[in-house]
């Protein structure tokens, strides 16, 4: 009893450093967005917008799982906008880094230095890869070696294949071999590399197309017209029938089972787009509050389609 008691406070300062950690890194993407106001203003912002978003949606009677998810997503774009901004970076410098290492490799065939062939890059317009390699010209003016320059430009990026080629890049420079022919051959596999994933993701565009569509799309369609007809035939029989149990409850259950089940089917479509798409489980989870949020909408619009359609009052629960 004793011991658990000591390794908690040691644990929760695990935990601390750990959501500090990460703090500073959503810090260090929301720096790539190029907005000028500090993070801390931009998360208030969204904060108090979010909270102002549930409170209309409740005064416009519209359903509490709507309102929440609706906050959810409006607090998700925290964490959301910077790593879009930081992903878009990083798909833009392994776009440019095939033609960019060609680039250096020809300075260099040519005769000119590291530097040079920095200077080069940074002034062409590669660019993610000559904002960094602009900063790396400055710090190497500065006195820094061209080895500590690269590796920082390389943590900096976010890109695994950029890191990788200037590891490749420098234990070649140390072994004593040819910069230029090195730099063509990581040019080509680069270039191999980013074929492989386009090629992936042109066949698996269909996969994702029907995992969207079907789950987020058209199932709450229609789960909503079918239990606003459902209301409606039981409205009908209870008209005819005034003694009879109008079964309202048992609707407001039913209305409740779904919205949790299209809750629970978007966000393992969300799983599944992410292991088709890219081999990750988690790399789209990030987005499943915007995808439940238009599902849930999808939902009430197929119940308001329906009742339009057959005429009489929508379902109202308590």
């Amino acid at each position: 009893m004793v011991n658990d008691e000591s390794n908690l406070p040691e644990s929760l300062a695990k935990i601390q450093e750990r959501l500090l950690q990460e703090y500073d890194k959503l810090k260090k993407y929301y720096a790539a967005t190029g907005f000028e106001m500090s993070f801390e203003k931009f998360a208030g912002i969204l904060i108090a917008a979010a909270v102002l978003i549930f409170i209309t949606l409740l005064s416009l009677h519209l359903s509490l799982a709507i309102a929440l998810v609706a906050f959810l997503t409006a607090i998700s774009m925290i964490i959301a906008i910077p790593l879009s901004v930081r992903n878009n970076r990083v798909a833009a410098m392994e776009t440019n880094l095939p033609d960019a290492l060609k680039h250096m490799a020809l300075v260099l065939k040519a005769g000119g230095t590291t530097e040079t062939a920095i200077e080069e890059i940074s002034n062409a317009d590669y660019g993610p890869i000559s904002v960094e390699l602009r900063k790396s010209l400055i710090q190497m003016r500065e006195g820094k070696s061209f080895d500590a320059v690269l590796n920082e430009a390389a943590q900096n990026s976010g890109s695994l294949l950029f890191a990788r080629t200037v590891n490749i890049v420098l234990d070649a420079k140390k072994a004593g071999a040819g910069l230029a022919d090195v730099m063509f051959s990581i040019a080509e596999d680069a270039r191999d590399v980013l074929h492989i994933k386009r090629e992936r993701i042109s066949r698996t565009t269909m996969h994702v197309m029907f995992l969207f569509v079907s789950g987020v799309v058209l199932a709450p369609f229609i789960f909503g017209f079918s239990v606003s007809i459902v209301h409606y035939i039981n409205a009908g029989i209870s008209s005819a029938l005034p003694n009879s149990d109008s079964g309202n409850d048992s609707l407001c259950t039913l209305n409740l089972v779904l919205t949790v089940f299209i809750i629970a089917q978007t966000l393992i479509a969300a799983l599944a787009i992410g292991l088709i798409r890219v081999g990750k489980f988690t790399k789209y989870l990030l987005y499943a509050p915007f995808l439940v949020l238009a599902a849930l909408i999808i939902f009430e619009v197929g119940k308001f389609a329906s009742s339009a359609i057959v005429g009489g009052p929508g379902i109202t629960c308590g």
